[in-house]
């Protein structure tokens, strides 16, 4: 009986696409210009090349070579090394579907962005809540109607105001807005005082307006000051014995699981679209990327050149590239390094085993990591550029630093972004234009990585469950999805999503990449897995690539997983068990625990889902007890520009150059070889 043949890519270029595409995402925009600006700026290219060579290839070639030798998802593939791994696989695809669930529901706040970008919604007063008591003492919420707030630029003294003035004079007069320094705001605050409470006006500046239409209108009334301050309140009176007062606090517990319906359908929309890039096979996605993974790519370019264009960008550029070498010496800079080329490659999540599952037997492995690799990180400076370029005009028309209005994360794509985009010197529709254009950019980034998770998960379930059809399986990841999405859509969820997404990257992606080099270097014949790689690839691999394997990579990994380990231990992250109890035990620690239960389920290891349950349970008592028991300049010389420049060329050099020069390789064997011949089908042994 025939063997029923396994799906394929369309053609080399599709399966390099789509690989590039799942590991450019969202990451790449927020949080490598921060990571990077504050870990020695151009001098942290140092330490993230070292880790691209040391860490990120070498785990790409292992992840590429596994899939396309043993044609499975990364279950299948790992207990073909040893069986003993397989819960490794299941393990990586339920960290990474764990990371979609909320990936998905950022993808909504960028949805509701672009949908906003139309009428430039942030540039309206917003509602705001404020923290009031009652006469009882209770913290409630105190809302103030967009009625009754009175929007303004703020200006630091008389010089910035004229400067703000200049910018007000190139918009259309019913686009403006008043400018005012502080003592003038001041003055106003003053007479508003006397004033009826419910007659005053408010007076906000448009950059707390953008963050209060974040936490108001996007997020659904985000207010975590106020539910901290009504958990401490709960928590005294637990203390003293004494009943809360009726109707005490204000719906804190049932307001923070609220679900936000924009977001629940920006998610929505989302999983629908998942599932109708994937349900017909990889030769879909493949057609997919081919539009999507140039379309950010292209739209973030646009962004650059009217950054470039404006005033100050120059000196944000110079910021970001601007090389503090002293830092080279703190062994956190490094730390950072390998963590963000870890978890910018899609290491650890099964993707790229599944990815390169769909590939014939006798594909290249080595050159398509390195160009993989590359493309990557160019995308990640580029965005470095685009960000940086428009955070040096937003200093200047501020009257601030560079580095006081660089912020990671959500906040800047959805808050310090549009402020910039708010304070540009163009009419409403040009501001809208862009804006639309930027969020589009978010979401094209997005999507790629979200789909490339959800295909990794079917995947591994249709090698496992071989009778249910590819449909039935992504209909139901998609469905599942989106119920597990609507957690993170909740009034709270930012903060379900900044816990979870610590213990997803910090433990379970690095914990993958680690047994994954310890599988491969120390359960299986290497020199099999070289042979094999250098049988087809365009770039050999030697005797460097068995000592990062079986030292240097697994080294680093197991100092990062223990230096976090400590840290976590011995500090609640965030402060968000004060504004829940354990919420941070129970989000972190405890879903990771279920989630190694989950895998040795899946892997049919009964009675290692056994000792594992017991001793998270034992580790969470513990956890709980200890934290109870613990106490708790401006750029002035033309010299300076040279290390920017410097630092700027070396990383081009390296990025560009190296890829360019990757696919000189595959583009020369390709002529050499003829057309249809790379990649042939291996003959049906059936």
């Amino acid at each position: 009986m025939a063997v029923e043949r396994r799906e394929r890519w369309g053609s080399r270029p599709a399966f390099i696409m789509a690989a590039i595409g799942s590991a450019v995402g969202l990451g790449n925009l927020w949080r490598f210009p921060a990571v990077a600006f504050r870990n020695g700026g151009g001098a942290f290219f140092i330490p993230y090349f070292v880790a691209l060579i040391s860490a990120g290839i070498p785990l790409m070639i292992v992840e590429y070579a596994l899939g396309q030798k043993y044609q499975g998802g990364a279950p299948q593939a790992l207990a073909a090394v040893t069986k003993k791994f397989r819960w490794v696989g299941w393990f990586a695809l339920l960290v990474g579907f764990s990371i979609t669930l909320y990936y998905v529901v950022v993808m909504a706040y960028a949805w509701h962005y672009t949908v906003a970008s139309w009428t430039v919604a942030w540039n309206r007063p917003a509602p705001t809540h404020t923290v009031g008591r009652r006469d009882d003492g209770v913290p409630v919420a105190v809302e103030i109607p967009p009625s009754r707030i009175g929007l303004y630029l703020p200006a630091q003294n008389e010089a910035q105001k004229q400067l703000l003035l200049s910018i007000q004079r190139n918009r259309p007069k019913d686009e403006q807005l008043p400018v005012w320094t502080d003592q003038e705001v001041f003055e106003k605050k003053e007479q508003e005082r006397q004033k009826p409470q419910d007659e005053r006006t408010e007076y906000v500046g448009l950059n707390a307006n953008v963050g209060n239409y974040f936490t108001e209108v996007c997020l659904g009334r985000y207010r975590e000051g106020l539910w901290r301050e009504a958990h401490t309140y709960r928590e005294g009176l637990a203390e003293e014995r004494a009943p809360p007062p009726e109707g005490a606090p204000p719906a804190h517990t049932r307001e923070m699981f609220r679900i936000t319906p924009n977001l629940a359908a920006g998610a929505f929309i989302t999983w629908l679209l998942i599932f109708l890039i994937i349900f017909k096979g990889v030769r879909n996605v493949g057609k997919v990327v081919m539009i999507t993974v140039p379309l950010p790519v292209i739209l973030l370019l646009i962004v650059l050149v009217r950054g470039l264009t404006l005033p100050g960008s120059t000196t944000g550029i110079i910021y970001y590239l601007k090389p503090d070498w002293q830092l080279l010496k703190d062994p956190s800079v490094w730390l950072a390094a390998y963590g963000q080329i870890f978890f910018s490659l899609s290491l650890g999540f099964g993707i790229l085993i599944a990815y390169a599952s769909y590939m014939p037997p006798d594909s290249d492995v080595t050159n398509s990591a390195f160009i993989t690799s590359f493309a990557n990180c160019a995308v990640s400076f580029v965005a470095g550029l685009a960000v940086f370029s428009v955070l040096g005009y937003l200093a200047h028309v501020s009257g601030e630093r560079v580095d006081q209005v660089v912020e990671g994360g959500p906040g800047l794509v959805f808050v310090t972004y549009p402020i910039a985009l708010a304070k540009m010197p163009m009419g409403k529709w040009a501001v809208a234009a862009l804006s639309f254009v930027f969020f589009l950019c978010l979401i094209s980034l997005g999507i790629d990585s979200a789909f490339s998770i959800v295909e990794a998960v079917v995947t591994g379930l249709r090698d496992r469950f071989r009778h249910l059809s590819r449909v039935t399986v992504t209909a139901a990841v998609c469905v599942v999805g989106f119920v597990g999405s609507l957690f993170f859509c909740t009034r709270s969820g930012l903060m379900w999503l900044d816990i979870v997404d610590r213990w997803m990257s910090n433990y379970g992606l690095v914990l993958v990449g680690l047994l994954e080099c310890i599988a491969v270097g120390y359960f299986f014949h290497l020199d099999e897995l070289k042979d094999y790689i250098n049988q087809h690839s365009e770039i050999q691999v030697h005797n460097w690539f068995d000592a990062f394997i079986k030292v240097i990579t697994p080294g680093i990994l197991i100092f990062l997983l223990a230096n976090q380990f400590l840290t976590d231990i011995t500090e609640t992250y965030g402060s968000y068990d004060g504004v829940l109890t354990h919420a941070v035990t129970l989000a972190g620690w405890g879903w990771f625990a279920v989630l190694i239960c989950g895998a040795l389920l899946l892997s049919r290891h009964y009675k290692a889902v056994a000792g594992v349950a017991g001793t998270a349970v034992i580790f969470l008592v513990l956890l709980v007890y200890l934290r109870k028991t613990a106490a708790p300049g401006p750029l002035k010389d033309t010299a300076e520009l040279v290390g920017p420049a410097a630092m700027g060329a070396v990383a081009i050099a390296i990025l560009f150059g190296g890829l360019l020069a990757c696919l000189y390789v595959a583009i020369r064997k390709y002529h050499m070889m003829g057309p249809g011949r790379e990649g042939r089908e291996p003959p049906d042994e059936g």
